[in-house]
């Protein structure tokens, strides 16, 4: 396989944006996105409310991002804007057990199952088919981009029962 080419400086501007913009942002992105009641897509992207639980602080953290339905679940992809580092939210994400994740104004408890090399590398190319401008993060970040699978968490049946019989 030939490297990648190296990122543009005009593409390392947008990236730069993207992340600011992301962070000075992220709070108008979520409110809007719980005013509309979840069917916000923008760029017309599937997109969910991730909230995990701070692994220093303790406190709720929410991010809007877009993933990707999964027959087990849900991907989303750790490429902060293309950075070197990871995002914060995967951080957290793996830190903790449990996130909860909201779409179509449903919410859903979730854990996290980072996909492995050989997964990731099977659902890289649906991933750059539905958004092609994660080839640019790929470039940019000089790392390896986690995917991880977001996997609903049954919630026991509330009344004891099992079958109904």
């Amino acid at each position: 396989m030939t490297p990648a080419p190296a990122v543009s400086r005009i593409e390392r501007l947008t990236l730069l944006a993207e992340h600011v913009g992301n962070k000075r942002f992220r709070r108008l992105g979520t409110a809007l996105f719980r005013r509309a009641g979840g069917r916000l897509r923008p760029g017309g992207h599937d997109v969910l409310l991730l909230t995990t639980r701070g692994r220093r602080s303790g406190r709720g953290h929410t991010v809007l991002l877009q993933y990707f339905p999964d027959d087990d679940g849900m991907v989303v992809v750790a490429a902060n804007s293309g950075r070197t580092a990871l995002p914060d939210w995967y951080l957290n994400l793996m830190a903790g057990p449990q996130a909860t994740v909201e779409i179509g104004g449903r919410s859903s408890r979730v854990h996290p199952v980072e996909l492995t090399k050989d997964e990731a590398d099977a659902v890289w190319p649906r991933i750059l088919r539905k958004a092609p401008t994660y080839d640019r993060y790929l470039r940019a970040a000089g790392r390896a981009i986690p995917l991880v699978r977001l996997v609903t968490v049954q919630s026991p049946d509330p009344t004891g029962g099992g079958d109904g019989r």
